[in-house]
């Protein structure tokens, strides 16, 4: 098996690597998306979790942060019984496109587990 923290630890070497490959390969993509582009990124998501366990490291939770939709800003204040003003007052910030994103990294509701 590999060591998760050592394949972790060498990932920007593999993406610096990759780089000119990932935007040759983004280049074509932008001129003419595949056909099915929802269900082959849902096939690659499945395939892809179905060989990494998020709670064995939570790197994603720790570096890097979602987009919130409205939709998804009315359903988490509604859990954490907030006015949707105040969750986005407390917990995000708009980025450079408008969107909402986390305020820091960390996510504020990762636990020490990776819950």
């Amino acid at each position: 098996m590999i060591d998760n923290q050592k394949f972790i630890d060498g990932l920007p070497k593999l993406a610096a690597e990759k780089n000119k490959e990932n935007t040759t390969f983004f280049k074509k993509l932008k001129k003419r998306a595949p056909k099915h582009l929802d269900q082959i990124m849902v096939d690659l998501h499945e395939e892809t979790f179905s060989k990494t366990d998020c709670l064995d490291c939570a790197n994603c939770c720790k570096t890097t942060g979602p987009l919130f939709t409205n939709k998804d800003i009315e359903r988490i204040s509604k859990l954490l019984r907030l006015k949707p003003t105040s969750f986005i007052d407390q917990f995000l910030r708009l980025d450079e496109e408008n969107d909402y994103i986390l305020q820091s990294v960390p996510c504020a509701f990762l636990g020490e587990d990776n819950h």
